[in-house]
Order: C-alpha cells, then sequence, then structure tokens
C-alpha cells in the first residue's frame, strides 16, 4: 500500500513537472508574426516574388490583399486595420498621409503607361490622339477605382482630348489594370492605356506602342507603414527589403522603372 501511494505520488509529481515544463514552453515561445500588405491589383507579380523572398529570409509571414488602388485606400478609411500600403500610384499615399492613415512612406518603382493594342496593330494606332480615332474599340480602367484610370484620364488631359471624345469610344471599363489585358486580349477592345509591366503579361496576344515622354503621365509608386499596425517594426523590415537592392531589381525584371535612391 505504501508503496502504490508512492508510485502515484511520483507520476503526479512527473506529470506536474511535465505540465509546469509545457506551461513555460507555451509562454516563452514567440508567437508567429504576420503582417498584412494592401496592394494594388496590378503591382502583384513583383509584389509576390518580394513577399516569398522576405518570408524566406526572414521568417515574418505576409498575407496581401490585392485590388483596385482606390478601393484599398477607402476600405483603409472605414477600417484602419493592416500593416502596409502599396497602392498602385503614390497620389493614393499621399491622400491615406493627409488621412493620417500611414507614417513613414517610402518609393519603390515608377509606372510607365503604355498603349496596348491587338496583335499586327490592325488599327494603325501610333499615339493617344489615335485612340479615339472613329473605329477604335476603346478599354479603360475607371479613375474612382484604379490607379490606372486616373492615370489614363490624365494622359488624355495632357493630350487635349475631352472626356466626351473617350467615352465615345470606351465598350469596355475595368476596375483593374490586368482585366485591361484581358479585354485587349480576348478581341473585346482593340486598344487601352495600360501600364508597362502589365502589357507585357499579355504579349502573346497584343503589341506595345509607346507614349512619346512629353505625351505621357509617369505614375511613381511608394509603400507606406500603417498608423495603426501592431508590428511596425515587421512592417518597417518589410519596407526596407521591398526598397533594397534585391527589391529594385525585383521590380527592374517585370519591367517597372526604379530609381537608383531604394
Amino acid at each position: 500500500m505504501v508503496r502504490t501511494r508512492a508510485l502515484a505520488a511520483g507520476a503526479l509529481a512527473v506529470l506536474l513537472l511535465v505540465g509546469a515544463y509545457a506551461w513555460v514552453g507555451c509562454g516563452e515561445a514567440p508567437a508567429a508574426e504576420e503582417l498584412l500588405l494592401h496592394s494594388g491589383a496590378g503591382i502583384k507579380p513583383p509584389v509576390e516574388e518580394v513577399i516569398a523572398a522576405f518570408q524566406r529570409e526572414t521568417g515574418i509571414s505576409v498575407r496581401a490583399n490585392y485590388g483596385p488602388s482606390n478601393m484599398l485606400l477607402g476600405n483603409l478609411k472605414l477600417r484602419e486595420e493592416g500593416d502596409l500600403f502599396l497602392p498602385g500610384d503614390d497620389f493614393y499615399i499621399e491622400e491615406a498621409r493627409e488621412a493620417d492613415l500611414v507614417t513613414e512612406a517610402r518609393s519603390v518603382a515608377a509606372f510607365v503607361p503604355v498603349i496596348m493594342v491587338r496583335q499586327g496593330n490592325p488599327l494603325n494606332i501610333r499615339s493617344v490622339q489615335d485612340l479615339v480615332g472613329p473605329e477604335v474599340r476603346l478599354a479603360i480602367a475607371d479613375r474612382r477605382t484604379a490607379a490606372v484610370g486616373r492615370i489614363t484620364g490624365a494622359i488624355f488631359e495632357k493630350n487635349d482630348i475631352s472626356a466626351s471624345r473617350v467615352e465615345e469610344r470606351v465598350v469596355y471599363t475595368s476596375t483593374t489594370a490586368p482585366e485591361l489585358g484581358q479585354a485587349v486580349t480576348l478581341g473585346h477592345a482593340d486598344a487601352t492605356i495600360v501600364w508597362r509591366p502589365v502589357a507585357l503579361q499579355y504579349e502573346a496576344g497584343t503589341e506595345v506602342v509607346e507614349i512619346e515622354p512629353e505625351r505621357n503621365v509617369i505614375s511613381p509608386v511608394a509603400i507606406g507603414i500603417i498608423r495603426t499596425s501592431r508590428r511596425p517594426e515587421a512592417a518597417r523590415r518589410f519596407v526596407e527589403f521591398i526598397t533594397s537592392e534585391f527589391g529594385r531589381e525585383v521590380f527592374a525584371r517585370h519591367g517597372y522603372d526604379v530609381d537608383d535612391g531604394g
């Protein structure tokens, strides 16, 4: 009986020690970090590549929420959720700054708009003016939702083309840049204005017509840390990573213009 009680007491002691060890172990184990990045849909290919490399190097997980830049900003104003904001145009970063939604921000790259036409360029479109020709079926992005839509409007204005002339030619309106590429590739439209990196994704069924620099509107791309981020240090590490030499090389490989300042 004495031996039985001793064995029971010993077993209880072992269980208590194991439980205590497990409790301490749980308390000391660091919680897995995950950043939430709100990113413009048109930037997805290079952003995904940078995220994968960042996760391998740091062990910090990044969950990306892709969508139209203006809609991302609108949602951010309603619910300050997430850690990083990377829209397709730094116009939206400035809007977020004015609304006190982001703190520090840094330049990542720049979008250069191009004209995208069907393979063979059957309508011989060579300039922005040609986009409002009588036979052209034009696809554009909604300037209220997508960065490329806002820039497209600015390009037409810079080339003295009225909104009414543009509207006469529009047969398709999108909310994101990739949808424009699909519209021209599938023959739903003859031409569009889209970011060069997006156009390069649809080389098989389309062609690129460059816009003369003096008639174009370049769109800088910047990333900002959301003011209410619960992981500001991890967010700062991602900003440093995406604006590093490696990050710039990734964006350059995908057809973006990058500066030499990081």
